[in-house]
């Protein structure tokens, strides 16, 4: 009779822990990483296309940028190794010799990317 009893008080209380666990608030805060696609590229009265975008990722804790650049046309993406500094959301990188080796510092956030270029602000949207 001491082991039915037992049994019974456990399932009890394991039922009142899952009541109480499923009772709790779920937070409806959005997670926000820092990968992702940030894009300002548009297309101008002529139908040229200006602007850049960059498909952020990381890959077992080294970060790559896949970056599109548009002058007139959309030109090849370009992958390049960021430095990232998780915790502040800050990454760095520069773009190949061919691509004129411009070196770009900046800020994710949930809304996009901001970025600077020789003290130039850029700012990309967040798209995904």
């Amino acid at each position: 009779m001491k082991i039915i009893t037992r049994v019974i008080l456990c399932l009890a209380f394991c039922l009142l822990c899952a009541s109480f666990a499923s009772a709790q608030k779920i937070s409806k805060t959005a997670i926000f990483a820092t990968e992702g696609t940030f894009s300002n590229i548009s297309a101008g009265e002529g139908g040229d296309y200006g602007g850049m975008q960059i498909y952020l990722t990381d890959s077992d804790g080294q970060f790559y940028a896949a970056v599109t650049i548009a002058q007139g046309v959309l030109l090849p993406p370009v992958l390049i190794k960021v430095k990232a500094q998780i915790e502040t959301r800050k990454i760095e990188f520069t773009l190949p010799k061919e691509m004129g080796a411009r070196k770009f510092t900046g800020t994710v956030t949930a809304d996009g990317l901001t970025l600077f270029e020789n003290k130039q602000r850029m700012f990309l949207k967040r798209k995904c």
